[in-house]
């Protein structure tokens, strides 16, 4: 074990409040209380936690027993079977968790141990954890900086992403560690360290016990990093085999794939990470990005009448939603994500610059009002990333002629669904019709109205409606 007289700063002052009130009753009680794993390691990089876990010597019954003292503190027994316990400080209205040292024992699914045992040894803790930068501990009263060995502070120095121990025996117990592995090195801009990385490609069909939604956790954290290209060692470390269980692989797939064209400078997996990076850090934007190009590798072909390796993808947005809809099947994506990227993904590409006034307004009824300047973000994230010359400066071009149109309609409050007519199926009980025709009515109205803004006033929808009927023999002469 390796001690450093070190002061960290707590980052969140209510924090820093929290642990002057916690720590001196552990102290009281000749008991151990350290922060421990990530917490640590942000601070010492000089970020803010998100949160700040402890660990102790003693048992969460004991753990109750001193700070029951002080009427400031409640408790929830969220892991008693792992030793955890959350500590509710009122008086802040914070949350901490305190955990009893542990060892694992042997693992039987390659994620859960079968037997959890108590030890009062943080350096038997310690061991257990998966990398070195994560195996920090802290006293802030001591000001005590506690790791198995020197080398892991370098380790974070330096950026390296190193396993604790033998790295193929930390994948053996749990094999989501090596997702983590690659989801560190993108949110921390970190390097994995050569023995680290190929017990990765040697454990990779491991990932296969791993649940899926895990899985899916994992890659979103990397996509929402500042380094998604990272998520080439999902593919070079063959994991991405393993989850998707396909013969083609899809970032395989794009990265194998040059364009080859006028429009873009690299392969179309380096294309989407460049999208990727114009978007704000939102789940369902960065999945529809990562997808919204995958069908790209099944229907590359020479340009018809083009010069010689100029390369078209013709239909490609099909493709893709339909790869799109296969991965968020498998990844267990809610069916609300599922159909908001399918839609991205499937008109990404539509020429919404082009078409009459009435099918982009039906366009965005389809895509949705509340998801369409989302769905413009990811046009335009997609226009950034071509290359700008003279004969492509449309596909720049394109993206700000469809947000001039779609800022018209809204300044202009022109309607676009059955609930902005200025009449509905009340206002049409008078003709004395069956229901299916009022609906049927009413969508041949928003119809012309969606052609002509101008028709939305009650008396000419009247009148429109009154002819409709007549034309269909429902009503008397």
């Amino acid at each position: 074990m390796f001690y450093l007289n070190k002061f960290i700063k707590i980052p969140n002052k209510r924090v820093e409040d929290a642990l002057f009130w916690l720590y001196p009753y552990f102290k009281d009680a000749k008991k151990e209380l350290y922060l421990v794993g990530g917490c640590v390691r942000d601070m010492l990089l000089g970020k803010e936690p998100k949160d700040y876990d402890f660990c102790t010597n003693v048992s969460p019954e004991e753990v109750k027993q001193i700070l029951s003292k002080n009427s400031r503190y409640s408790f929830i027994d969220t892991g008693l079977k792992h030793g955890t316990i959350t500590v509710h400080d009122k008086c802040l209205d914070l949350f901490f968790e305190i955990t009893t040292y542990r060892v694992d024992g042997a693992y039987e699914d390659n994620r859960h141990p079968i037997k959890v045992s108590w030890t009062s040894s943080l350096e038997e803790d310690l061991r257990r954890r998966d990398f070195t930068i994560n195996s920090f501990a802290y006293d802030p009263l001591e000001k005590e900086l506690v790791m198995l060995d020197e080398t892991y502070l370098y380790d974070l120095k330096l950026g390296i992403i190193r396993c604790v121990g033998n790295p193929i025996e930390r994948f053996n117990e749990d094999a989501l560690r090596m997702l983590r592995a690659i989801r560190f090195s993108a949110q921390l801009g970190f390097t994995i360290e050569k023995e680290t990385y190929n017990a990765i490609i040697q454990g990779a069909p491991l990932i296969q016990y791993i649940s899926k939604e895990r899985i899916r956790d994992e890659l979103t954290k990397i996509l929402l990093s500042d380094n998604p290209q990272m998520l080439e060692l999902f593919s070079l470390t063959t994991l991405e085999h393993h989850v998707f269980e396909s013969n083609t692989p899809y970032i395989e797939s794009m990265l194998q794939c040059e364009h080859e064209n006028p429009w873009h400078y690299t392969d179309v997996f380096h294309h989407t990470m460049d999208v990727i990076k114009h978007l704000p850090k939102d789940f369902d934007l960065r999945w529809s990005a990562l997808m919204h190009d995958m069908g790209k590798p099944k229907v590359k072909k020479q340009r018809p009448q083009g010069p010689i390796g100029h390369m078209v993808y013709y239909g490609h947005p099909d493709i893709s939603e339909k790869i799109a809809l296969e991965i968020m099947e498998i990844l267990k994506f809610s069916n609300e994500s599922k159909e908001k990227i399918r839609k991205f993904v499937k008109y990404h590409d539509y020429p919404l610059d082009e078409v009459s006034d009435v099918k982009f307004k039906k366009m965005i009824i389809n895509i949705g009002q509340d998801n369409f300047i989302d769905f413009l973000k990811l046009r335009e994230a997609d226009a950034l990333a071509h290359r700008l010359l003279k004969s492509t400066q449309y596909i720049i071009d394109a993206p700000s002629i469809v947000k001039d149109r779609y800022m018209k309609i809204v300044m202009n409050k022109e309607p676009l669904t059955l609930k902005d007519l200025v009449i509905n199926g009340n206002d049409l009980k008078k003709f004395k019709v069956s229901g299916i025709h009022i609906g049927q009515c009413l969508n041949r109205l928003l119809d012309r109205v969606l052609e002509d803004p101008d028709l939305n006033k009650k008396e000419t929808l009247l009148n429109i409606a009154k002819s409709y009927f007549w034309k269909l023999g429902l009503l008397e002469d």
